[in-house]
Formats: structure tokens, sequence, C-alpha cells
């Protein structure tokens, strides 16, 4: 098994890039951006046809042209996928991580269930469902958990902190400060949930209130380095059966490829016009936007649903993703977009597999719909920026 400490994982942390390749990278994108915008401005039209009131200016020529451009390589991506099956070793250790809040039991459930039957060996396979809060409100979820896995030797643990200490959300809607995130000192607390998630095959632990990214953190701490690869999962989220063996043959195939990410569907397509909506931008968003990156090596974001890293990369860059900082204020959102550029920013691949799929819960109402969005809109630009650092780290071909 990889280990982060080992000479040929600690050498991911040092640039292999020069000065120049950088300067030359960043000088593309801006002159091609202060190209577009310039003719913009001046109202520049490629076609024009009064009498029928059409016209296609260089806004709208962009948009054909990327679209037609990632189309093509999602095509080409997708078609090497049906032409060639992967091996699958099945010697690979997999922690499988489910980040939960409140949610609704029937989701639950299914994600419990869904975790419980996939194809992959039993000894193999290690189940951590850890829960954000660990109030008598949350102590549902862990009931179903033991239920879902009764047949196994669950491990479950109440924890009264978690590995930062920081303020709860009535805290925040008091005006008090939830930015402040120290580490915890080495206590007894943690040595027993690590000895557990280490020792045990299915964990459930609840903590003290810390957002998804604190979630995720104690989860990819805690194991250690005890497996190979690490899978995560919302608790909201039904994993097709073979979501986890299609994954791992990619992790497999390609030593330098640090994550993979999988096909997202919705749960509940006809709940509403929305939910259909949103159904089909999923479509779009991983069969042509992340097979195209994924042509390319480079695949900006390994969804939260449906992911999986190599553990001896995750490992290396734990604490430096925890502790992002933007305009001196830690981030909340954006956690599994900014864990893949750290897995990026260190030289390695990220790929995208249409043959791994999971089907999660959208929002049925436009409100749910519109908060949920606001979310994703206050990380993406952020994240876009600092991803465009990392790009020519990747090498093509």
């Amino acid at each position: 098994m990889e280990s982060p400490t080992d000479p040929e994982c600690a050498q991911i942390t040092r640039s292999k890039y020069g000065t120049i390749q950088r300067i030359i990278s960043i000088w593309n994108r801006i002159m091609v951006f202060a190209i577009i915008t310039t003719l913009y401005i001046m109202g520049y039209q490629i076609l024009q046809k009064d009498t029928v009131l059409f016209s296609l200016g260089i806004y709208g020529a962009s948009v054909i042209l990327h679209l037609l451009i990632q189309s093509l390589f999602a095509y080409l991506e997708l078609n090497t996928h049906s032409k060639y099956e992967l091996p699958c070793s099945f010697t690979k250790t997999v922690g499988l991580v489910i980040a939960g809040y409140q949610e609704d039991p029937n989701y639950l459930r299914q994600c419990l269930e869904s975790c419980r039957t996939v194809k992959y060996p039993k000894d193999k396979l290690k189940v951590i469902f850890v829960i954000d809060g660990n109030t008598d409100e949350d102590v549902y979820m862990m009931d179903m958990f033991k239920e879902v896995f009764h047949e196994e030797d669950v491990g479950t643990f109440v924890w009264s902190e978690n590995y930062h200490t920081i303020k709860t959300p009535e805290d925040a809607k008091d005006g008090s400060s939830s930015e402040e995130s120290k580490p915890l000192k080495d206590n007894e607390e943690i040595k027993l949930m690590e000895e557990l998630v280490r020792t045990k095959r299915c964990v459930c632990i609840m903590q003290k209130w810390g957002g998804k990214r604190e979630v995720m953190y104690t989860a990819f701490r805690a194991v250690g380095n005890t497996v190979d690869y690490v899978q995560v999962c919302d608790s909201d989220t039904k994993l097709d059966e073979m979501a986890t063996v299609e994954m791992v043959k990619v992790l497999e195939a390609d030593e330098k490829c640090g994550a993979v990410g999988g096909d997202v569907r919705i749960l509940n397509v006809y709940d509403s016009f929305v939910s259909y909506m949103s159904s089909l931008r999923y479509w779009v968003a991983f069969n042509i936007e992340r097979a195209c990156q994924s042509y390319f090596d480079c695949v900006s974001c390994i969804s939260g649903p449906l992911g999986m890293y190599r553990n001896s990369i995750l490992q290396a860059i734990l604490d430096p993703w925890h502790s992002q900082k933007f305009l001196g204020s830690y981030c909340t959102m954006g956690d599994d977009r900014h864990l893949t550029n750290r897995i990026l920013s260190v030289g390695y691949k990220t790929n995208y597999t249409n043959k791994s799929r999971a089907y999660t819960k959208e929002p049925s109402q436009f409100i749910g719909w519109w908060n949920q969005q606001n979310k994703l809109v206050q990380s993406y630009p952020r994240m876009w920026f600092c991803n465009a650092r990392w790009w020519h780290k990747t090498t093509y071909g």
C-alpha cells in the first residue's frame, strides 16, 4: 500500500514546471479573453440578416464553437470507454465515505442499502458514515446505519467534538465568527475514534457540527493509510452496484491518475419540471463537459456524490485542502472542486468514467433549486481561477 510519507509520494509537492511555461499559459488565456471581449464591445457581427431578424455575434459564435469542440472530445473519450473494457484485480482496498446531515430517511435508506450491495469484495471495502451533528435530532441516522448493516461488525462512535474547534450554526446566526478553526490536540476521543475506523469494516460517527468539509476531513484523516483508494458519496445518493468497481479500474489502469469521477444522474427526475430540467443539465455536465475534460486528463471537479481518490495523494494534501482561505476567510463551500484542484496542482490526472453511475436527489421546487445554485455560484468563479493555474501541469497525450 502506498504511503504519503514515501519518497515517491513526497515528490508530488515539488513543482516540475518552469516559470516561462506558466507565463505563456496565462498570457494565452489573457489574449483570447481580451480579443473576444473587444469584439463583443465593438458589436462585431459575423452574420446578420435584418429581414428575418437574425444575427450571429462574436459571443454567440464562441458559445457554439465551444459546445461543438466539447462535444467532439466528449465523443472521442466516451467512444474509447465503450471500445475497451479495463480489468479489475479486486486486490485494492477501498474506503467508502458517506457524508450525512439531517437527511430524509427514505433517501438515506436507499443510500445505505446501495452501499451495502455494491459489487466489491467485503474484505477489501470499508464503509465510513460520518454524521454532521451529535444531537438527539441526528440519532435516527446512526440507528438506520446499524439497522442496514446489522449483519456486519458495526462500530459506532458519538464524538463530542471534531478535529477542529469551530462555532455552531446558532453561534454563527448570533454574529459570532465561524471562521476560526484551530486543530484539536490529540486526546483520548480521537484515538478511540481512529482505532474504531481502522479496525472495523462498517463504522458510523456522530460528531460536533462543522459542515461537510469537516465531515469529509474526519473520515479522510481517521482512515489514515489503511486503504488504497477513498470513495466519496453523499447521504442522498444511490450507488449503482458496479459504481465502485468501475472507478477502481480507472485508478488501477493509470498510476498517474489521482482521482476519478462517475456519471451522476437525478433520482427524482419526474417530481417536477425543475427536477426534470436539472436532469438534462446533469447529463450535459457529466457526459459532455466532464467527458471532454477527461480526454485531456484534467476534470475540473470530481463531484461529491460519486468520486474516488488515490489515498496516498489524498493524505498528502489533506490539511491544505481543509484550511483553504479566500481573501483571509475560510472557505466552507466548493469542497469537492477544491479537492480536485489540489490533485491537479501536484501534477496528477483527474478522469471521468460513464460506466460508474449514481443517482442523487435534486430539489424539486424552484426555491430549493435556487438556494442550491446560489451556493454553487459562490464557489465556482473562485475555484475556476484557482484551477486555471494548474491546467498546464497535466501532460496531454
